[in-house]
């Protein structure tokens, strides 16, 4: 939703919204849905909607203000989403702007949308998306595709519009045959792949644009689009409220859709390609955390896969099951190229087992692990900056004096997993209990640059499905080697890990 606009006039749970039909005359596959179903007056699904918040997000001299109260955003309890536009006082507008950004993302498919905008001079209503690396890039680098916008002042008019790097704009219109689209719903939709990008009212195709080589940027499988939906005040293109226009006004969306092409190849695991979600390392143990690569594995961007219900992550979300030996695992995050998942407990130990993705029913090639009791693993980090420690992979600890380098006696922690099966026993997906602490039925040991370190507690972290090592620094540890190489033995099993200090040593 930019303030540049050419007009060529010519990036964890569907539940029963997997039951819903494919669009007419297309070959499809629904994979996510929000039906916008609930009690009146609640806010929209926290597992798929977060918001922007504050004024003039865009740089478009807009006059709104987003906010996250129910007053602008909420769902009407008919099955409709209500983004609200309220004027409290001359001249103070407010609205709301939510997005799937960091929860759910879209590569490739057909995306839809059922909306009954609102009207009048000065509105300006938008359903669009935008790559995953906005926050890094920024906009337009990160492209983006504006599936419907509309401006009061020219009603019976959708705009859908491509932009990206390197200039590159391309914007087309609908024009409603009778009447003003406020007038009822209709369904605004962009059919995606690598190099091409129709548009649709109505399922009436209206426009297509092809991939012309500079800018764009829609072909790029590793950033996926998240979805946004909000409605703008004023601005440069769609000029101020007069006194004709009413207040309030409201956006009602009866769905947003994601289809993937029901002929979508089936998902492939890469050889290799299942690791340790800590490290990338090969060892796992049952309840680890683990990576898979490959490709197609999932249809979308999903890192929303946690069922507040059970209180557990989801064994299938957005279509996707992964396998071991035959058991459904918890799911963590989604992606077409990386799946994350926890190992389950009962799994077998010592003996080949197969690790398979299902996605909507498609099998992939079973890659077979064998595990073993305890696979000890620490999360670290890839430091980002050249020197002597860039690109190895860091631990992260943290002491009770953060200001210097860790110092002997002090309490310090470290976050891993693959430590083995817990006191109390902990449940598939399900974060730890905060009380009693579960601690590992294994004897942990743990030695920092070649110095044993006194563990004073070696458990499921409280309220995550990691573990958490509590030990006392040692004395003799040589602070003038920057990256300190660390060991965690359990069970006679060992794990290497590089420990970076709070800030960096003087060493070489």
């Amino acid at each position: 939703m930019r303030s540049a606009i050419v007009i060529l006039c010519a990036v964890l749970l569907a539940g029963a919204a997997l039951a819903q039909t494919a669009p007419p005359g297309n070959s499809w596959k629904l994979v996510w849905s929000d039906e916008f179903d609930g009690l009146a007056g609640a806010p929209p699904n926290p597992q798929y909607w977060t918001y922007d918040l504050g004024t003039d997000c865009c740089g478009n001299n807009e006059l709104e203000t987003y906010t996250k109260s129910t007053e602008n955003v909420h769902l009407d309890g008919m099955g409709h989403l209500d983004i609200r536009v309220e004027n409290p006082s001359p001249g103070v507008y407010t609205s709301a702007r939510i997005k799937t950004e960091g929860l759910l993302a879209v590569t490739y498919g057909r995306v839809e949308a059922s909306i009954k905008i609102p009207s009048g001079q000065g509105m300006w209503p938008a359903f669009w998306m935008l790559g995953s690396n906005f926050a890094s890039v920024g906009d337009p680098n990160c492209g983006e595709i504006d599936i419907m916008e509309n401006i009061g002042k020219t009603p019976a008019t959708a705009y859908g519009s491509l932009h990206g790097p390197y200039n590159y704009n391309e914007t087309t219109l609908y024009q409603l045959p009778n009447g003003a689209l406020a007038d009822d719903f209709h369904v605004y939709a962009v059919e995606w792949s690598a190099n091409q990008i129709t548009f649709y009212v109505d399922d009436n195709a209206y426009a297509t644009d092809t991939n012309t080589g500079t800018g764009w940027v829609f072909k790029d499988p590793t950033n996926p689009f998240f979805i946004i939906l909000n409605v703008a005040v004023g601005g440069n293109w769609a000029g101020a409220p007069d006194a004709t226009t009413q207040f309030p006004q409201d956006m009602l969306v009866d769905y947003v859709r994601v289809y993937e092409a029901a002929d979508t190849p089936g998902p492939v695991i890469n050889a290799g390609g299942i690791v340790d979600v800590a490290t990338g390392a090969a060892a796992l143990a049952p309840g680890s955390l683990a990576s898979i690569y490959g490709q197609g594995l999932s249809a979308l961007t999903n890192s929303s896969t946690f069922d507040a219900a059970a209180n557990a992550f989801s064994e299938n979300a957005t279509g996707v099951q992964v396998f071991v030996n035959g058991a459904a695992s918890p799911l963590l995050y989604l992606s077409p190229a990386q799946i994350n998942f926890a190992v389950p407990w009962n799994s077998p130990v010592g003996t080949p087992v197969n690790v398979e993705v299902v996605l909507n029913g498609a099998q992939s090639n079973p890659v077979s692990i064998t595990l073993t009791r305890t696979a000890p693993s620490a999360f670290g980090q890839v430091y980002a900056t050249p020197g002597p420690v860039h690109g190895l992979n860091m631990a992260f600890i943290e002491c009770i004096n953060m200001a210097v380098y860790p110092q002997p006696s002090e309490y310090c922690t470290i976050w891993g997993n693959g430590f083995g099966p817990t006191n109390p026993p902990l449940a598939d997906g399900a974060p730890a209990p905060a009380s009693p602490l579960p601690w590992t039925m294994n004897q942990c040991a743990l030695t920092i640059g070649g110095v044993p370190a006194k563990v004073t507690y070696c458990g499921g972290a409280p309220g995550e499905l990691i573990y958490q090592l509590n030990f006392v620094y040692p004395s003799g540890v040589p602070v003038e080697i920057c990256a300190v190489k660390s060991t965690i033995t359990i069970n006679g099993n060992s794990g290497d890990i590089m420990m970076w200090p709070p800030q960096p040593c003087s060493g070489p």
